[in-house]
Order: C-alpha cells, then structure tokens, then sequence
C-alpha cells in the first residue's frame, strides 16, 4: 500500500494523491494549481500508468479542476463523490470552461484543457455516495465518505483494505462555521493523511468569533467613513459564509445597511447551498434565501458605473487570491490608489498570489505594487486579512490525529514551514511523513 502526491506535496498546489492497493490505483482528487494557468497547473498524472478509480473530496478548484482532463484519459474510472457535491462539481467545472476560454480569447496562448461537451460526459461517470455508506471496489477495498465541514459537499475519505483503516482528510474543519456544521470523524484509523493549510503556530490565537468582532468593527470604519470595502472569496464556502455573516450583522445592526453586490458564480454556487443543503435548518434556509434576496445584488456584465462609484458598498466578489482578470482583481486595482476604500481577504493567500503581494506590500509600506502589466499606487492603509478559512485552525490540526491515534501519520496540503511545525509538535507521538511531489510513502 502506498501513497504518492502528484500535487499537494509540500505545497498547497495541484491537490492530486495516488493510492496503490494490492495493484488497485485510486486517485484521490484532481485540483489544479490556484496561481499557475495552462499545463503548468496540472498535478503529475503523466506518472500514472493506469487508473481504477477517482475519488474527489470536494468542489474547490485546487482539488476538483483538471477532473474533466484526467477523465478523459481514464474514462473507464469511475469518478465517487458526495451526492451533494456532484451539482456544485458540474457548475464549477462548467465555469471553469468559460475562465480558460476567456484567457485564450485574450492572449492566445492559455489552453482550453476541456470543453462543456467533456464536463457534460462526467454526469454519467460521477457515482454519488451517501455520508457513512459503505461501497467495495471490486471486493479489494471498501470506501465511505465521512463529513468533512469545509464547505457543502465536502468529504473525507475513509478506505479499508486487509484491516487496515486510512482516512485522507481532505479539506476539514473541526470547529462550527455559520454555515456548516463540523466534520464527522470514524473513531480510529491506521494511517492518517492529513491537511495543514494552518499549521502556522501564529494561526493558533484565531477564533471565528474573535475574528467577526474584529471584522465587523473594521466594515464600520470604513464604511461610516464613506469608503467601500472589497472583499475577495472562494466562490463556494466563503462566499456563501460572508455574506451570510454581513447579512447577519447588517440585521444586528452592528455595520451600516448598505447594499452587497457579488458575481454570478457566488450567486449561483449561493443558490445551490440554499436549495440543496441538508445540514441547515429550515429557519436560516428561509431567513437566509429572504434577506439574500433583498439585500445582494450580482453586478451588472457593464460594470463600469460600480467600478468607479464613490457610494459606500460591499463587494462579496471571487476569486479568493485576486487571480488576474476576475472582478476581484479588477476592483482590487480600481481600489487600492484611493485612502477610504479597503480590501478585507477572508482566508488563506498562496505566497505566489496577488493578494499575498498586497498583504505584504501593505505590511512593508510600499506605495505601489505591480499586478499584471500595471504600476498600482497603495493609497489606502484599510488592507487586512480575517481567518475566516474553512480549514481546520491550528489546534484542531494537533487534534484530529490525537482523536483518531493513527499508527502513522502523513501530512500533505501546506506550506513547507507549517507541515514542517507541525510535525515537530507531535513527533513523539506518531510516525510522521511529510512526502513532495512523486515521493512515494508506505502506507
């Protein structure tokens, strides 16, 4: 039994894990690098020989999008993901066709790894799977889906072979967000491979709640002060979570009513959760569809009027890390020259991204920062950055393995330094790997 990342090892990357059994190879996710573009944001699946099975954890593109690129070239392996996640998976995928085709349209040179016609092909090789239903791949190993928080639809992975209990966390959250519940664990497992986006010792002093406090007394600053406030998110899971929160605030009035654009895809991807979401209540199901509609406006396709507007306004816009050419991005370069507007990121920034470079050019006091082509003055002081990450925080990092006493221990998804802290926290108490790409580990 082993285990070889083809992305995600040693780097919060193209998040992509061969798994070899007794000579079934399962392929667990099928991301694309989040701030490298064309061929060069694929995992290394010219390294599998033969694919028996694909298994996605959940719909975000660093796990989910060259899914439609590998399947092509395994088309007889079955794709299993959670019943709930397989409409988010095709919605997403489908906007993933229309962002490459818009990029070749302009440069010419960004391939278009997939077309509609081949995200279409996967509803009949997508098997949802139940929460905590087991299902036997051919009689060597049996899979079952176990909850994993993050986002709507998201799993961790849990696989049995010969007695030998592994569970792949895949993104998880230990702790209750707004608006998903906390993951559901198996009582214990052999091998444990987990994330560690906030393995980071100076993630350990954050809380949700701490952080909306603190978020909120910021937005009224601004705001009250005439300004507009951006705020760059992941289309699932942090959208539906920010605008749920201003919404909420708005209605405790603890921020001034003013309106909440976003885009299309947040607005889709908000629908679907509100519609399709099992674990929220039938009370904030309605509150939140009623206050959603009479509060959130998607931005026109003309956006120049909101672009140069001057009114106070929230901006709820994907992508999360200002990726080139989205509306966040757009507004970010539009905003960052005038001293009342702010930029406010919810969650983690790859150190490759724009909306790193803008943390730290902040953070060093620069007056301008180059994004694409453009010299950009930082006129406004109001940039900061709120744990609002559906990941599981610093502590619950050293948690899940001391709940689930794992024989041993593999750490991948992070930033070298955080897996590298983490295991240096808990290395008298588990056999710890932390393998890079193509290193292949014993399980």
């Amino acid at each position: 039994m082993t285990l070889t990342p083809l992305g995600g090892g040693r780097e919060i990357g193209a998040n992509s894990y061969l798994l070899s059994l007794d000579g079934k190879n399962i392929l667990i996710d099928a991301g694309r690098h989040p701030v490298k573009e064309g061929y060069e944001s694929l995992p290394e699946i010219d390294k599998i020989n033969d694919l028996d099975v694909i298994m996605i954890s959940h719909s975000h593109y660093d796990h989910l999008s060259s899914l439609p690129y590998i399947s092509q070239r395994w088309p007889n392996a079955p794709i299993l993901m959670a019943q709930e996640n397989k409409g988010l998976a095709l919605r997403i995928l489908q906007n993933s066709v229309e962002v490459m085709k818009k990029k070749n349209a302009k440069d010419g040179v960004e391939p278009i790894l997939y077309n509609h016609g081949e995200v279409n092909e996967l509803k009949r090789r997508i098997y949802p799977m139940e929460y905590f239903q087991r299902y036997s791949i051919d009689d060597v190993v049996d899979v079952a889906l176990y909850p994993a928080g993050h986002v709507m639809g998201a799993a961790s992975i849990f696989l049995e072979h010969r007695g030998r209990r592994i569970l792949y966390s895949g993104d998880i959250s230990l702790s209750q967000q707004l608006t998903i519940p906390p993951a559901q664990l198996p009582k214990k497992v052999e091998t444990l491979i987990s994330e560690g986006t906030y393995g980071a010792k100076e993630n350990q002093l954050l809380t949700r709640y701490s952080e909306i406090e603190r978020l909120s007394k910021s937005v009224k600053r601004v705001l009250e002060n005439g300004g507009r406030i951006l705020m760059p998110v992941f289309a699932l899971g942090r959208g539906q979570e920010a605008i749920y929160m201003l919404l909420m605030l708005m209605e405790k009035k603890k921020i001034p009513s003013v309106p909440i654009y976003t885009n299309g895809m947040v607005a889709s991807l908000s629908s679907l959760y509100m519609s399709n979401y099992e674990s929220i209540s039938e009370k904030d199901r309605k509150w939140f569809i009623k206050s959603f509609q009479n509060n959130v406006t998607v931005a026109p396709k003309s956006i120049e009027r909101l672009l140069f507007s001057r009114e106070p306004a929230l901006f709820v816009f994907s992508a999360g890390m200002l990726v080139e050419d989205t509306l966040s991005y757009i507004f970010a370069k539009q905003m960052l020259p005038n001293s009342k507007d702010a930029i406010f990121f919810m969650g983690y920034q790859s150190p490759e991204s724009d909306g790193y470079k803008i943390l730290q050019a902040n953070k060093n006091g620069d007056e301008r920062i180059q994004m694409g082509d453009d010299s950009i003055e930082i006129g406004t002081k109001n940039i900061d950055i709120f744990n609002f990450s559906g990941h599981a925080d610093y502590q619950e990092l050293l948690d899940l393995p001391r709940r689930l006493q794992p024989e041993k221990l593999i750490y991948v998804h992070g930033d070298e330094a955080a897996l590298e802290n983490l295991a240096e926290e808990l290395q008298y108490e588990f056999e710890i790997q932390i393998p890079s790409n193509l290193q292949t580990v014993e399980l």
